[in-house]
C-alpha cells in the first residue's frame, strides 16, 4: 500500500485544487492506496472542502488534525496514522501528475535498495516566480550532501515505510510554522543518508507547484526562512562535530561573500545575498540559543 500525506494550514483555495488532482491521478490496478488529510489548525473552510470531497468519493481517505503547529508535527501524526509500507508527501499548493503514484511506485520497484525517491516539481502557473521547484530531466542518486539543499524537496517525495523506524521522525524544530521555518525535509533526507540508504531523484515522479509568489517582496521572504533553515541545520550537525556539514556551511558562506564582492565591485546589488548570509547566521544563532535554553532548563529539573 502507498500513503499519499497532505498537510494543510489556511489554504483551502489551493488544497482544492490538489485534492482535485489526487482524485483523478491514475492508480495501477491491484495497488492499494490511501489518502491522509493533516489540518494543523486552519481557521479557514478547509474542513468543509476536505469533508465535501471525502463524502463524494469512494475513497480511502481520512481527515485528521495535529494541534502542534508545524509542518513537522503535521507530517509526523500523518506517518503514525498511515498504514503504507510506502509513504508519499505532497503539499496543499501542489497538483500531482496523472502518473505521480504509478511512478512512485516503478521507482521503488527498480531496485531492491531503494529507500526514498523524490522528484521533479515543475511551476503550475508560469505568472509565478521559479522558486520551490526542481527541474532536472534525468535521474540522480542522493550521492554527496552538497546536493542537500537542491536535489530533493518536500512537496514531491517519500519514503519506505522503515527509513522512518531507522533515522527517526522529522525533527519538529524545523518546517513552516515551527521555530525555523524550513529544512524539515533537508534534515530529513541527511540523516537518511547518514545511515547509508539509497535515496534517488527520478524526473518521471512529476508535481506542479502553485505557489503563487509573484514579486520580490515574497520571494525575499521565502529566501530568509530558507537561510534561517540552513542556519539551523548547520548549527544542529556542527555541534554533533559533523566535519561534513562544517564544510558544507563553509561552503556556502564562502560562496555568498563572494558574490557580495563580486556583485558590489560590478555596481550590482547585492541585497538578496546579504539577506541569505545574515539569516544563515540568525539561524545559526537561534538555534544555538534553543538548544542553550534547553540544557539550562533540563539543569534546574
Amino acid at each position: 500500500m502507498i500513503s499519499v500525506i497532505v498537510c494543510t494550514y489556511n489554504r483551502a483555495y489551493r488544497l482544492e485544487q490538489t485534492l482535485k488532482s489526487l482524485q483523478e491521478m491514475e492508480v495501477p490496478s491491484g495497488l492499494p492506496c490511501e489518502l491522509i488529510i493533516v489540518d494543523n489548525n486552519s481557521s479557514d473552510n478547509t474542513k468543509k472542502i476536505v469533508d465535501d470531497f471525502i463524502n463524494k468519493l469512494d475513497l480511502n481517505a481520512k481527515y485528521i488534525t495535529e494541534r502542534h503547529q508545524g509542518l513537522s508535527y503535521a507530517r509526523n501524526i500523518g506517518i503514525q496514522e498511515s498504514a503504507g509500507d510506502i509513504i508519499a508527501f505532497t503539499d496543499d499548493d501542489c497538483i500531482v501528475d496523472r502518473h505521480w503514484i504509478t511512478s512512485i511506485s516503478r521507482g521503488f520497484q527498480s531496485g531492491k535498495a531503494i529507500a526514498g525517491i523524490g522528484g521533479r516539481v515543475e511551476l503550475y502557473n508560469q505568472m509565478d516566480k521559479p522558486v520551490s521547484v526542481r527541474t532536472y530531466r534525468e535521474k540522480m542518486t542522493l550521492s554527496s550532501i552538497d546536493r542537500l539543499f537542491n536535489l530533493i524537496i518536500g512537496c514531491n517525495m517519500a519514503f519506505a515505510r522503515y527509513v522512518f523506524d531507522e533515522v527517526g521522525m522529522f525533527d519538529t524544530d524545523f518546517g513552516v510554522g515551527a521555530k525555523f521555518a524550513s529544512a524539515e525535509d533537508s534534515d530529513f533526507l541527511y540523516r537518511a543518508y547518514k545511515r547509508g540508504l539509497k535515496i534517488i531523484y527520478s524526473p518521471d515522479v512529476l508535481v506542479y507547484h502553485n505557489h503563487g509568489r509573484r514579486n520580490d517582496e515574497q520571494i525575499n521572504e521565502l529566501y530568509k526562512g530558507y537561510a534561517i533553515g540552513h542556519g539551523a541545520f548547520y548549527c544542529k550537525y556542527i555541534l554533533m562535530a559533523d566535519k561534513e556539514v562544517l564544510r558544507l556551511a563553509c561552503c556556502e558562506v564562502s560562496s555568498l561573500v563572494k558574490q557580495i564582492v563580486k556583485r558590489s565591485v560590478n555596481g550590482q546589488s547585492s541585497a538578496r545575498q546579504i539577506l541569505f548570509l545574515v539569516s544563515i547566521v540568525l539561524g545559526f544563532m537561534y538555534r544555538l540559543i534553543r538548544i542553550k535554553s534547553s540544557m539550562s532548563r533540563r539543569e534546574r529539573l
